[in-house]
């Protein structure tokens, strides 16, 4: 199987927390995926390492089947990979 992005094994840890343990991600072309968990989870750290602004401290990434290192967002936005970044403002609060 062929995927288009692989996070393989990503671990980061920052002073006094893990964020990342172990991770992987394979998504398919064509694929629409969600990450979700509570705050805490690891969920923007994990999408800062694909997009260069964390460097994961084990683990490898591949874009469409080639092991990549993206140390920085100019280098993920050459790999075809954005981010649209969190902002509680983007949208206003709703009742549940």
């Amino acid at each position: 199987m062929a995927y288009v992005i692989e996070m393989l094994d990503i671990t980061k840890t920052f002073p006094g927390i893990r964020a990342n343990d172990g991770v992987t991600v394979q998504v398919e072309q064509g694929t629409i995926h969600a990450l979700l968990g509570e705050n805490g989870a690891g969920k923007s750290t994990l999408m800062s390492i694909l997009f260069g602004l964390y460097q994961p401290d084990s683990g490898s990434i591949k874009v469409r089947g080639e092991t990549v290192k993206i140390s920085n967002p100019n280098i993920a936005n050459a790999l075809g990979i954005g981010m649209v970044h969190q902002h509680f403002k983007l949208v206003h609060n709703f009742t549940v």
